[in-house]
């Protein structure tokens, strides 16, 4: 398991593989094409569903859940309630990677999608505090717990489900498959909030319910499609695997663990400090909420086009360079953003949200092949997945610190602190992509 041994894959067209190794057999169209459907509907899924608690957590939950209270002590309550869910994640991963490296990927990803599906579609029936007092934040965050659980079991899964299935030539492109469903869960979020947006205020206070009650359609289609799958090759060529894969993968592995954590945090970061935290400062300073989920509306459909694009330009150029690039791009467009918030310009922030999205897709759309190229097969589902995971809890931090950094500095609009949380986690993405010997265009260890 811990050997340089490189697992033969299969290839594009039935060639051989970069080792010289027999690439096998290619997959039957048909049942690639599923797979990758199957990954891109459970990113989508476990990104709308994620995507609208954060959504509403930052519009109608303070009022909803945490009334009384000052307003941004409130929204810091109702940002701490949805952190719980990133910081459960990794038991999800751990849970998640133990039973897909030791038994397979299919049966923990049909597992993780109703999981979070059923979790999310109940955040949608809860009544609020006016009815049923403190057990209506007590339920919003054990329901929240439940879908951080199964967040953390999907996303490791339905990336190595793709990676596995196709050569290393292109891997870096269908690794992005699963980027594009975070997109696409975004961009269908954002869309039915924007819809709640307009309506009279009173009324948005029962309708932001409609997007987590949607849910249920999405989990129906996404089982269907999943059901129809089969195991990844990489998986069903393994030899031997661990009795317990985190304590191999932690007794043998740990730097590589760290690294993946550090290489995750850049990409993990971004979207809860200028579009969840965002949304709450822009109604803060009066800047109009239906107008700022227009814009990232826009920025979600250009980053389902450049997420996949980037993913593509990691296979000639290799990950670190474009990952590298990314931070770079990505630090000083934020400090830009806050500020055209603080001015009310809607065109300059809409510029600001473009060129923040363009650093963002080239972290984002090499992340799943170059977290997958780290670890070996039979602990690969697990290092993926906790990786991945310890990024998306330190993440979730992110919203409830940006509100407090923003007390601590008088309140709106003094709001530059906030975008320095970018810059010490793309400090740490850039320093571990610097050290991470380059792994495009090589096999998948094994």
């Amino acid at each position: 398991m811990t050997s340089s041994r490189v697992v033969p894959e299969p290839g594009d067209d039935g060639a051989t593989s970069h080792s010289g190794a027999p690439a096998g057999p290619p997959e039957p169209s048909g049942s690639r094409a599923r797979v990758v459907l199957s990954s891109f509907l459970g990113s989508t899924i476990e990104w709308f569903d994620f995507y609208i608690y954060g959504l509403a957590s930052g519009l109608y939950f303070a009022k909803e859940f945490f009334p009384g209270a000052n307003p941004l002590v409130g929204l810091i309550a109702a940002f701490g309630a949805m952190a719980g869910g990133f910081l459960v994640r990794p038991l999800g991963g751990i849970i998640g990677g133990h039973f897909g490296d030791k038994y397979g990927r299919k049966r923990v990803l049909v597992a993780s999608m109703i999981v979070m599906g059923a979790s999310t579609f109940l955040v949608g029936l809860v009544p609020g505090y006016a009815r049923i007092g403190v057990w209506a934040p007590i339920l919003l965050v054990l329901l929240r717990l439940v879908q951080g659980i199964g967040a953390g079991a999907e996303w490791g899964g339905g990336a190595l489900m793709v990676i596995e299935h196709f050569a290393h030539r292109r891997r870096g492109f269908w690794g992005s498959i699963g980027v594009l469903g975070v997109y696409s869960g975004i961009t269908i979020s954002t869309l039915l909030f924007y819809a709640v947006s307009k309506l009279p205020a009173d009324t948005q206070q029962i309708a932001w319910r409609i997007p987590f009650l949607c849910s249920a359609v999405l989990i129906v289609i996404g089982l269907w499609i999943r059901a129809g799958v089969a195991d990844s090759p990489a998986f069903a060529q393994r030899r031997t695997h661990a009795k317990v894969p985190v304590f191999a993968l932690l007794r043998r592995r740990w730097p590589r663990v760290l690294l993946g954590i550090a290489l995750a945090i850049g990409p993990a970061v971004p979207y809860q400090v200028y579009v969840t935290f965002g949304n709450s400062y822009g109604k803060m300073m009066d800047f109009p909420v239906s107008t700022l989920l227009l814009m990232q509306l826009v920025a979600s459909v250009l980053a389902m086009v450049l997420a996949p694009a980037f993913g593509a330009l990691s296979d000639v150029l290799g990950r670190r360079p474009v990952v590298i690039a990314g931070c770079v791009v990505l630090c000083p467009s934020a400090f830009w953003f806050f500020t055209a918030i603080n001015d009310g310009n809607g065109a300059t922030a809409m510029a600001a949200l473009i060129v923040l999205e363009v650093g963002h897709s080239m972290l984002y759309g090499p992340q799943s092949a170059m977290l997958s190229e780290l670890y070996d097969t039979g602990v690969r589902y697990t290092g993926v997945s906790v990786a991945y995971q310890i990024a998306g809890a330190l993440s979730g931090l992110a919203p409830i610190i940006s509100a407090s950094l923003l007390e601590a500095a008088g309140g709106p609009p003094h709001v530059l602190w906030v975008p320095a949380v970018l810059v010490v986690t793309s400090l740490g993405t850039v320093m571990a992509a610097a050290v991470t010997k380059e792994s495009a265009r090589h096999p998948l260890p094994a």
